[in-house]
């Protein structure tokens, strides 16, 4: 494969994109529906990535269901596709922290990362987390291989923009998907934490979400799977079911959507540009959950690549 750095990016020059349609009024606006959305069923082309949030699986149980669905997507047969996992770990990292009396802190959704925190959160990720979900994945039968995002040069990280504010933070400048070709290619499972470098050998925490949809959009991947401990967007108390990117500047603009839903935004804006086709955004919910989120079924939002047709709530009276 080379030396390290020998080879050009797959995808570069990845940041916030510019959306369409920035100047569309989210509430009432036609791009948001709080119903069901009448969408494509069945599962779509190309590889699946799912990213697991710090708390997506802490319901006893979860982890191992979660694992039974990820190896059914990828078992033969017409509906299997390759599937990549990206993996955070926040509450465990936060934890980690208390016990050495460091306070955690954020900033616009993601952790104020300063060098005794780095030291934690690298240990975690790239330590605990990682090989805890790769023991389980394997345990069901998964081929899991556990790596950090850092691992083959497989993401290119910069400072982040805010690094003043932030700290150890970093941003994602490009992915090379060679290794992840690889793996894929050969029925493996790559879980890749995300933990990325400055290439001059310091490391840098990285936000999951962002890493997976970086990667989703180098594969590029057919959907991109978001899971952590929040059903989906909430705006005015009322959970939205389908989106439009179109409307993701709108929504960002809005007071009412603050914390961990912002990265998660931004992070489908950016794959949705790439060319995935959909992002779910969801929390764990039991057996057939995953199979659920990508047949539309599952309570989510989903977020659209392109114009959806909506229909009203059903009377259930």
């Amino acid at each position: 494969m080379g030396p390290a750095g020998a080879r050009e990016p797959v995808v570069s020059g990845l940041g916030s994109p510019s959306h369409a349609g920035s100047e569309a009024r989210a509430g009432g606006h036609p791009c948001v529906s709080t119903g069901p959305a009448t969408v494509r069923r069945g599962r779509s082309t190309g590889a699946l990535v799912v990213k697991l949030g710090g708390r997506a699986l802490e319901a006893p149980g979860a982890l191992s269901e979660c694992a039974a669905a990820l190896r059914e997507a990828g078992s033969a047969g017409p509906s299997a596709r390759a599937t990549l996992l990206v993996h955070g770990g926040g509450a465990e990292v936060t934890a980690w922290c208390a016990r050495a009396g460091l306070a955690a802190r954020f900033h616009d959704g993601l952790r104020v990362t300063d060098a005794a925190t780095l030291e934690i959160a690298a240990a975690v990720l790239a330590g605990l987390a990682n090989k805890r979900l790769v023991a389980v994945l394997r345990a069901a039968g998964v081929d899991a291989v556990g790596l950090s995002a850092l691992d083959g040069g497989i993401v290119r990280a910069r400072r982040h923009a805010e690094a003043e504010t932030l700290g150890e933070v970093g941003e994602i400048a490009a992915v090379d998907r060679t290794l992840l070709d690889e793996l894929l290619a050969a029925g493996r499972v790559p879980v890749l934490a995300s933990l990325g470098d400055d290439g001059e050998g310091a490391l840098l925490n990285l936000n999951a979400d962002d890493v997976a949809a970086a990667v989703a959009a180098a594969l590029p991947a057919g959907e991109l799977v978001l899971l952590s401990d929040t059903p989906g967007l909430i705006l005015a108390g009322e959970p939205v079911r389908a989106l439009e990117a179109s409307a993701l500047d709108a929504v960002l603009a809005r007071a009412d959507v603050t914390g961990g839903m912002r990265p998660k935004l931004r992070a489908a804006a950016l794959a949705l540009a790439a060319g995935v086709h959909r992002v779910h955004i969801a929390a764990w919910q039991g057996t057939g959950t995953l199979a659920a989120l990508l047949e539309g079924r599952a309570q989510a939002t989903t977020v659209h690549a392109s114009r959806v047709r909506f229909q009203p709530e059903e009377s259930h009276a």
